[in-house]
């Protein structure tokens, strides 16, 4: 699969922010400035993604644990359908703060969530009231709204993916103690220096950027 400057501009995954709300630090990556709009070179974008599918694809056959972390809720649904159509955990709701750096304590809730679902799926969850089943099920789709991606999740992950690195500020920091391995997709706005073969510079207020950014590095 090779991933082309012209599939990058029809997905418009090359339309970063704003010039008045991009960041100096981005600008190594971009092409023009348009009407105000910073236009990124798409040449760029297509590298980053390639280089972002063969980390992936890589981290895959190693057996590694990956987590796609998101709170655009423009992009919750096809995260997760990717995620388990890829086999790959995700947080696409809310990204519970200390979930990386606090992980053994999360992984708790994770293994109390699969327990109450497997109870849920019991016969002796047929052998309560309604009433006591519907206390269940309301408390079992509670947690599954938020980890319901990750319930296969048993240890700190290999590679954390992050979308919207701007957005997810807290979560870089946690990412930077723990020192785990990450890509980083953000969009002009992103006022952090990156290594960079671990950032991909896109578009990240379009769905059918998101989307396709999403489907070429993980599917």
């Amino acid at each position: 699969m090779t991933i082309t400057a012209k599939d990058v501009i029809e997905a418009q995954a090359h339309i970063g922010t704003l010039k008045s709300e991009a960041h100096p630090k981005t600008n190594k990556y971009w092409a023009e400035v348009t009407n105000g709009v910073v236009v990124i070179n798409p040449e760029s974008v297509a590298q980053q993604l390639e280089a972002a599918r063969i980390k992936i694809q890589e981290a895959k056959k190693e057996g590694k644990e990956i987590l796609v972390i998101s709170e655009k809720k423009m992009i919750a649904d096809e995260l997760a359908m990717l995620g388990e159509t890829a086999n790959i955990s995700y947080l696409n709701y809310k990204q519970p703060g200390g979930f990386i750096t606090n992980f053994e304590t999360f992984k708790k809730r994770i293994e109390s969530m699969n327990s109450m679902e497997r109870f849920v799926e019991s016969e002796n969850y047929k052998a309560l009231t309604k009433k006591e089943q519907l206390v269940y099920t309301r408390k079992l789709a509670r947690v599954l709204k938020i980890y319901k991606g990750v319930k296969k999740l048993t240890k700190k992950p290999d590679l954390i993916i992050v979308l919207d690195g701007q957005m997810m500020d807290s979560l870089i920091n946690e990412i930077v103690k723990s020192k785990i391995d990450n890509i980083i997709i953000a969009g002009t706005n992103f006022s952090r220096r990156w290594d960079e073969d671990k950032i991909l510079v896109t578009n990240i207020g379009s769905n059918k950027a998101l989307n396709f950014v999403l489907q070429t590095i993980i599917k």
